[in-house]
């Protein structure tokens, strides 16, 4: 019982665990064309979830996603929106839970 206990300890102490968030992946260009089927893993546990959205006309709606550490390191769990060149931006991060960086609605 104690060599149990011994090992569950050790096991415990030096076996780190490290979660990768799944996030929403993809391009799109048109309105109307099929994004957020494809998803992935993040490769390490730093990771965020992005979603970048650019609306230039009636018909462009450009849309990417997928996982970063450094395009999130100043947007971390936020969304920040900006106009460039008249379009409106807009650049999401975000970490609280797997698939957290598209919205069909």
């Amino acid at each position: 019982m104690n060599k149990t206990l011994s090992l569950l300890l050790v096991i415990t102490v030096f076996v780190p665990v490290s979660y990768s968030i799944t996030c929403y992946k993809g391009f799109q260009i048109i309105q109307g064309q099929i994004f957020g089927t494809e998803t992935e893993e993040c490769e390490n546990e730093t990771a965020y979830c992005y979603n970048m959205t650019a609306e230039a006309a009636l018909i462009f709606k450009i849309m990417k996603a997928g996982c970063s550490t450094y395009r999130c390191m100043l947007a971390a769990n936020v969304c920040r929106s900006m106009t460039f060149q008249g379009v409106p931006v807009s650049f999401c991060c975000c970490n609280e839970h797997d698939l957290c960086n598209y919205s069909r609605e």
